[in-house]
């Protein structure tokens, strides 16, 4: 009963993003409350007994439930257009990476796993310096917003979404859950793409990060997950400007950019709901954060194990 509830959590979770599984991404991602791996055979013999029961579908070796045939063929159509859009980031953090303090880029949301749709933005994830988180978001916004690369309302595809900052000394994205667990944060996470990192930025991101594996224990990145990193190009510069820059700056950036933040980041800044998150280590500017929803919607969904009366609606991941 445990691995029938886990293989209903999982199945369930990625169609809430029309997202349908291969048998090893099922063993990958497959949610455990007790943090115990299983076997792929186990796995399997227990797909096979779902479609038996009726409470899984299989088409051309994809899982998904009942009633939701037409997501095989979204996949495929979305992976096509996220790999445009992979190329399009690359560019971008070509750029971006050339600015003084941008340590590590990630795509994150649906991108991450090639799941886009073709109206959705290029949601970042930026790791800066140790304090030099201001001085990152100004300059990056700065030139997205110079080159006509910013969302705006009724505008968002391709653009780019730069709306979560941390610092190379806070990795360790835990803090951000919303309850324990948090299932669509840990899913999120293991969903980053990283596109540009020094230092080995990437792997200490996955090292802080390895707490998931406690609800994944089959998850790994593997060399798949850096497959689109770009390599960082005129790093002398970067350090020969760490030596020339001046803590003031910061401050005015870091005063600059909060007097002109939106009231909606303001209201919803640090208050416990984990929205919207702003100090000196994170700048987390989510105002539309779905893991709320999300999650409730799979803790209904996660103990039904017989075919669905109705197809679950998607719902579009929480930046």
């Amino acid at each position: 009963m445990e691995l029938k509830k886990s293989l209903s959590l999982t199945i369930s979770y990625f169609d809430l993003f029309d997202y349908p599984l291969k048998k090893e991404e099922i063993w990958q991602w497959l949610w455990s409350e007790t943090g115990r791996s299983l076997a792929r055979g186990e796995v399997e013999r227990e797909l096979t007994s779902g479609q038996r029961e009726g409470w899984i579908a299989e088409k051309e070796g994809f899982y998904f439930l009942p009633g939701r045939e037409k997501i095989v063929g979204w996949r495929e159509e979305r992976g096509k257009i996220s790999w445009k859009k992979i190329k399009k980031a690359q560019r971008v953090a070509r750029l971006l990476g050339l600015i003084f303090g941008v340590k590590m880029i990630a795509v994150c949301s649906n991108l991450g796993y090639l799941n886009a749709d073709e109206e959705a933005d290029i949601d970042f994830f930026v790791v800066s310096e140790v304090d030099r988180i201001w001085s990152v978001r100004f300059w990056s916004v700065f030139w997205m917003k110079i080159l006509g690369q910013r969302p705006s309302p009724g505008k968002t595809k391709n653009k780019i979404c730069l709306s979560y900052f941390v610092t190379e000394d806070n990795l360790n994205l835990k803090s951000t859950e919303i309850g324990e667990p948090d299932r669509h944060l840990i899913y999120l996470l293991s969903q980053y793409l990283p596109i540009y990192s020094e230092d080995n930025l990437w792997q200490r991101f996955v090292a802080a990060n390895d707490w998931i594996k406690r609800y994944l224990p089959n998850f790994q990145y593997g060399s798949a997950a850096e497959r689109f990193l770009i390599k960082p190009k005129y790093l002398w510069w970067k350090r020969l400007m760490a030596g020339l820059a001046d803590k003031r700056i910061e401050r005015l950036l870091e005063r600059i950019q909060r007097q002109k933040m939106a009231g909606e980041l303001k209201a919803l800044m640090n208050d416990g709901r984990k929205k919207v998150i702003i100090n000196n280590k994170m700048l987390k500017l989510h105002s539309n954060d779905k893991r709320e929803e999300i999650n409730q919607k799979i803790s209904k969904s996660q103990f039904s194990i017989s075919p669905p009366a109705s197809p679950c609606k998607a719902w579009r991941a929480g930046k």
